[in-house]
Formats: C-alpha cells, structure tokens, sequence
C-alpha cells in the first residue's frame, strides 16, 4: 500500500509542475548546463570542415583522382602521378568519378543542405546559412564542370533529384550568390577559427561570392552572351565589389595527418611521385618575356618565363629542362626520368603550402578578358587588368616589379607565337585574347587547373599539342591534326557507371539533357561537350 501512495504522489507532482510523466523522467537524465541549438551555432563546425572539403576534395586520395590524375592532366599542366599513365590517353576511370560523385552528395553537400534548414530553425544564422549558401554554389560549380547537367538537390528533402540542365543551374547560382551577399549582416555572429579561408572576414567573404560570381558570368561568354555582361556587371556592383589583391586571394591551409597536408607534397613524400612537365606547357613558358633562363639545367631554352624555373626543376636523367606530350601509350621510368617535374624547391618543400581556391591574378584576366571583349565597361582598360595580372602573379612567386616590367615590354613570342607585350598583335597566335588567356593560364598554375580546362573548352585558348593517343571507346575524337579545332580536346567525365545501374530512369533523363544542352547526340562520352561550351569557339591563331 505505500509503494502505491509513492507512486501517486510521484504522479500528482509531475501534474502540479505541469509536466508529462515523460517529460519530467527524460529530463532527469538532461543535463541543464549543455548547449542547445538556439544558444549555440553548431554548424560553424560543420560548415568549416565543409570549407575545407570542398576547396581540397577533403585529403589526398580524392584530390588524386579528380584534379591531379584528370584536371591537371586536361588542362596540360603536368602528367598524371605514378602509374596511373591512362589518364594521357582520356580514358576515364569509373572508381575514382564514383568516389567523387558519391562522397559529394552523401556528405559535402548534403551537409551544406542541412546547415541551411538549420539556420531557418534556430535564431542568429543569418551569416552561417550566407556563407553555407555560396560555398555550395562554388561547390556545385566545380562538379559540374568535370560532368555536365547532374543533380543539383536544394533540399535534404530531395532524396530523388532529376538531373538539372546546366542553363537551370546558372539561374540558381546567380540568385544564391546575390542574395546570399545581400544577408550577411555584421551585427549577428559568423565563424572566427572554423573559417579556413578568411577568418571570419565577412567582407572578404563578400568578395568572393561576387568575383565567383564573376567567374561563373565570363563561362557564359559563347552560349550567353548578353547574361554573361549583365552577370558580370552585376558582380562588379554588388556590395563590397570583386578580389582587390593578393590579399583577398581564397587559399585554404593544410593541416597534420595522413592525407591532410598539401596533396602534390604528399605525393613526392609518400609515393615519389612527382607530375612531370607537359611539351604544351612547355612551350607556353619557352621565350615569352624575353628573360634569360636563370634554372641549372645543361639543356634549356635560352629563355624562359622566370615562373618556369619556380614550377619545374632539371629533369632526373639528361639534366634538362623539357616537358613531354600527352596521349604516349606506353611510359617508361626512363621516359619519365628524362623530363622536368614539379618543383621540390618552390611548390613540394613542405607541407604548409595552401590551396588556391580563386585569387587576384585569375580576378585580373577575367577582367581583362570582359573589357576587351565589351562585357562590361567604364572599368579601366583591358590592357591595364591584363598587367595587374601578370604583375600580381609575379609577386606570388617572389619575383620583382622591375622583372614584371621587363616582361610586359617584351615583344619575343614563345612557340606558340604569343608575346607578353599587349600592344603587341604582331603574327599568327598573338591576339589580346591569346595574351589573356595564356597569362592566365600560366598564373593559375598548379591549384586552378578547373579553371584552364574551362577556358579550352570555352575558347579553345591557349594552343596545345594534340595527345597523341584517345580512347576512342570513351569519347568521339577527329584524326585531322588540327590544333584548332576544339573536339580534339576531353569535354568532360562520364556518369559514373552506378548511375546507368541503379539510378537508370534518372541517368537516361540526364543524358537526353546533356545532349540537347550540348546541340548534339554525343551521349554519355568524354567527347560531349557541355552546355556552356557547346557552340566549339576556336580562338586559337597559332600555327597548326
């Protein structure tokens, strides 16, 4: 009988307080000192480590197979690492699009996804779900680039996205960017040490989100041309305006562990492997400027850009200063031996190296690029943009004003026949275009090779040698020999396989979209080329 009257008393209690029974039990095992969501911003955390993630492919193993074994390779900028060698012939590799492809949407973005319906439930949020909104634009931006039209889920709630034309997707990249820059608010808190970029800055942050979106506005520059200038003059106006030096420059640092320090560092120090020079970069740097070579090489141009002794050293065997084609069927250690690679003084001496995500120099040619073609005015000129470039690439790299200016009043051409002085138009391949998008290509070397491959699928700029062998079971490839002509370039990466097997009906829409996007019936190949490079431009004037 008193068991019961306890138990009635316990009971008549939790009514007093005005509590379930279960609420007031549960609440014996809360402890009243932790944190909740509406006293603390939990996804600061989340939302870092998603900055990170995105800017470096989250450690070595993705980054590998994405940049360095495929945009690296495209973009001529160096030879795959190891002995991955198919990767010069085109031939993709499904495992490695599968593991970017799935870690992206089960974690990167779904992550992001979250951190944004976060912020509409719990107050002080407006700056996380800012910044969380135009690091998925970046995000998305970057995988598209390697794909095509794919999913573009907004939502958790979206577990059964369509595949999204690329043409729908800009729309949505400009409206997040716009509104996103429009919500910070400086009074509401933002991440400090969580920010692997800035900081904290939000300022900067703001800098970034425009001049992405500028980069975004310029790829539109063939399939678009009247959204590329309003896009690009809207980025130009919008609070805090675009990247205004090396200081605003988006980099993110590495940090201990297996997997986690700067990738190209890992790879010599785990592996041995070092990328070695392509002949197209080759070319590009040997005579441009009209410096004195000033490497310790024994055979050498007698002039090279002085960026190029920074990027390459003397090859292992043969004490050269050479790169090689792509597309060679078989490579051997010799062969590799036998030509420079990437450098361990300037780029692989530690592990404190950061990743350029986007910076001043790139800001300073897609300038240059839409002043001179008329994208936006009242600007400067395009000339000047053009040598704020060149001159802020020159300094990354330690290398003085007087040499900048040196190189700038240079009228030698390298072997593709492009000189550095730009009011120089003399000879086949010296456009102020190919003056652009050459500097670019070089000052965006080794982190934005994304960057380069897009500007050779956008414009067929700069000149590159034809690999020398495609897989033509992969992709649609001409025999013609013909450098200026952009189809015998890669377009993009095929869907990975899992999608034609477990996500079928999904996959077929996809690529119907991917053909109509691209004006073509190329289907699923690497040949295809995506929607804002579907209409081939070739500015290419260099000499077949």
């Amino acid at each position: 009988m008193k068991k019961k009257n306890i138990v009635y008393a316990l009971l008549l209690g939790a009514s007093i307080l005005g509590v379930s029974c279960s609420d007031g039990f549960d609440s014996i095992n809360t402890n009243p000192n932790d944190p909740t969501g509406d006293m603390y911003d939990f996804s600061k955390g989340k939302l870092g480590k998603a900055l990170r993630n995105g800017a470096v492919y989250n450690d070595a193993d993705i980054q590998q197979r994405v940049k360095a074994l495929g945009a690296d390779v495209f973009a001529h900028y160096v030879s795959g690492a190891g002995s991955n060698w198919q990767t010069r012939n085109y031939v993709p590799t499904d495992s490695w699009s599968s593991l970017y492809w799935n870690t992206y949407y089960s974690s990167w973005l779904a992550e992001l996804n979250m951190i944004i319906v976060d912020a509409d439930i719990y107050p002080n949020r407006e700056n996380t779900k800012a910044l969380a909104r135009i690091w998925r634009v970046y995000m998305q931006s970057m995988i598209t680039d390697n794909f095509g039209s794919i999913p573009f889920p907004l939502s958790p709630a979206d577990t059964k996205p369509d595949y999204m034309p690329l043409k729908e997707q800009y729309k949505i990249y400009f409206t997040e960017l716009d509104e996103a820059v429009k919500s910070f608010d400086s009074t509401k808190p933002f991440l400090t040490f969580e920010d692997w970029v800035y900081g904290g800055s939000i300022d900067k942050w703001k800098r970034f989100a425009n001049s992405l979106r500028l980069r975004l506005a310029i790829k539109l520059s063939e399939i678009d041309p009247a959204l590329c200038g309003e896009q690009a003059q809207a980025a130009l106006k919008a609070d805090m305006g675009i990247i205004e030096s090396n200081a605003d420059n988006a980099v993110v640092g590495s940090t201990s562990g297996w997997g986690k320090q700067y990738p190209y560092y890992l790879y010599q120090q785990g592996w041995g492997d070092r990328q070695t020079m392509m002949s197209s970069m080759e070319k590009i740097l040997t005579n441009i400027g009209g410096i004195d070579y000033n490497g310790a090489a024994k055979m050498h141009p007698a002039k090279v850009d002085p960026r190029g002794t920074k990027y390459f050293d003397t090859s292992v065997k043969g004490d050269a200063w050479r790169g090689m084609n792509t597309g060679i069927e078989t490579i051997t250690d010799e062969m590799k031996a036998s030509v420079s690679a990437m450098s361990i003084t300037w780029i692989l001496k530690d592990n404190t190296r950061k990743t350029e995500v986007l910076t001043y120099p790139e800001i300073c040619f897609l300038m240059a690029e839409a002043v001179e073609r008329g994208f936006v005015a009242g600007q400067g000129t395009a000339k000047e943009w053009y040598e704020k470039g060149v001159k802020a690439s020159f300094s990354q790299w330690s290398l003085g004003d007087l040499q900048s200016l040196e190189y700038l009043a240079s009228n030698e051409k390298n072997l593709w026949g492009t000189s550095a002085n730009y009011d120089d138009v003399s000879g086949a391949g010296n456009t102020a275009l190919e003056k652009i998008i050459t500097q670019k290509y070089i000052a965006s070397y080794p982190d934005l090779s994304f960057q380069v491959w897009n500007d050779k699928r956008r414009l067929n700029l700069p000149a590159f040698d034809i690999p020398l062998l495609r897989n033509t079971s992969s992709g649609t490839y001409p025999s013609d020999g013909d450098i200026q002509n952009v189809s015998n370039f890669i377009s993009r990466l095929p869907y990975p396989q899992n999608e034609f097997l477990i996500n079928r009906v999904k996959y077929e829409t996809g690529v119907a979209v991917l053909n109509a996007e691209s004006s073509t019936m190329g289907g699923d190949k690497t040949s295809t080329p995506l929607w804002w490079a579907s209409k081939r431009s070739n500015y290419n004037t260099s000499v077949k």
